[in-house]
């Protein structure tokens, strides 16, 4: 048996194909705060009385665990008690819903600067991950030339006549784009590599101001490392502890946080993703359904079986044509269904260009992990406004987005990939 490659050997897991041809406008994006809006779209109403209070929330500058915490202080409730679709941007002004299994009366406040309640309405149910039709987004792109704003309707254009890649961008990856990579040391049990990507000096990037921690770790000086962490390096912490008290590697990786540790895994299986869906970007497949794909009907978001026969129906390809079905791509897990013998093909060639194992995805992800991803997402009512205010020039785009889609990939397109990079500190990193 070969010994296991370096996790540096390991590719960068973004999607680096575009959708068109047209060159991107460059820019900025996120400036000011209030430049990137997100309003959440919601699946139902509340129906007016019921044991939960939902509150409409914007969110200012706020992260999402500072806003969770505000409402479990406030109305003296756990975690579990408050439910929300999905979590928005620090960076951005945000509208979404949340729940709170609560009796208590909606506040006319909260007691934390950024944000601020809209509505407040009761309903028999909590508020659970998913239960959103999707968002929709208004970002001004600055440093731009207003007079470019045809080369980006064109580029909007092109994405809703066939459909956004649905890629998975850097966020799911990590400030250091490493995720994958910490996912790939987990399911292969390589305690000491994961730690050494974690924590020391030699594997991906990272900013300067981590430098004397990492040194602290390498020469096993743990309590200096425990001390020069940074207050986001909790978890990294609860390692340096372990190890400072004499513990193996294993044990020492078992301090990562459950959710933590999933959200590694979750980055090697999206790795995958990314790789198969550049490839069929690059072949012209991917707006297309191929003979053993499992497409998705984006109607109902979810996929389902479809015989051979049928690929050639009319109705089929007017559905395809319109976004109503597209293929998918693989997310490896017990509960993922496998595709026809071509695709199975193409997405075992993803898998050894990403360099990860998906059978130790099936294995090590638990019992619940697994399904498929729609390789396009429709882009709707989209719009676009450009000129100049007492800031300067700007270019403002305003679509629609479903559930678990990307704003900054439309900006990809639009911009280009190196436009979108927000970690500014890569150009320092030792």
């Amino acid at each position: 048996m070969s010994d296991p490659i370096s996790l540096n050997e390991i590719p960068d897991p973004r999607m680096m194909v575009r959708s068109s041809d047209e060159p991107g406008i460059g820019g900025n994006f996120r400036v000011r705060t209030e430049e990137f809006l997100v309003e959440e779209l919601s699946e139902f109403e509340p129906c007016g009385s019921g044991e939960h209070l939902y509150l409409r929330i914007m969110k200012n500058g706020v992260s999402h665990g500072k806003m969770i915490n505000c409402l479990k202080d406030f109305f003296q409730v756990n975690e579990l008690s408050i439910g929300y679709a999905g979590m928005k941007d620090r960076r951005a002004i945000t509208h979404q819903t949340v729940s709170i299994h609560t009796d208590r009366e909606p506040p006319a406040e909260l007691n934390e600067p950024g944000l601020q309640i809209i509505w407040a309405d009761r309903h028999s149910h909590k508020l659970r991950k998913g239960q959103l039709q999707g968002n929709r987004f208004v970002i001004r792109i600055r440093d731009v030339d207003p007079l470019d704003a045809p080369k980006v309707w064109k580029i909007l254009q092109i994405l809703a006549g066939n459909g956004l890649p649905n890629a998975y961008m850097s966020q799911r990856f990590g400030y250091r784009l490493n995720n994958h990579r910490l996912g790939v040391a987990l399911v292969e049990r390589r305690w000491k590599d994961l730690l050494d990507e974690l924590l020391g000096t030699e594997g991906s990037d990272y900013p300067i101001h981590e430098q004397t921690v990492r040194e602290c770790y390498m020469n096993g000086r743990y309590e200096k490392a425990i001390q020069h962490c940074s207050r986001e390096w909790w978890a990294e912490r609860a390692v340096l502890k372990e190890l400072n008290n004499g513990a193996m590697p294993a044990k020492a990786c078992a301090a990562v946080p459950g959710r933590i540790r999933q959200l590694w895994i979750d980055a090697a299986q999206a790795s995958i993703y990314n790789s198969l869906l550049a490839m069929r970007l690059q072949d012209g497949t991917a707006h297309k359904l191929l003979p053993g794909d499992i497409p998705w009907n984006h109607q109902r978001s979810q996929w389902y079986r479809l015989d051979r026969e049928a690929l050639d129906e009319p109705s089929l390809v007017e559905r395809v044509r319109e976004i109503d079905i597209s293929a998918t791509g693989p997310l490896h897990g017990k509960r993922m269904p496998e595709p026809g013998e071509e695709i199975q093909r193409l997405e075992s060639l993803a898998a050894d260009t990403a360099k990860v194992n998906p059978a130790l995805l099936l294995e090590e992800g638990g019992p619940r992990r697994g399904g498929r991803r729609p390789l396009r997402v429709p882009l709707r009512n989209h719009d676009l406004e450009a000129g100049t205010d007492e800031h300067g020039s700007f270019i403002s785009i305003s679509f629609d987005l479903p559930k678990g889609a990307y704003a900054t990939g439309v900006l990809s397109e639009v911009m280009g990939f190196e436009a979108i990079e927000e970690r500014g500190w890569l150009n320092d990193s030792p």
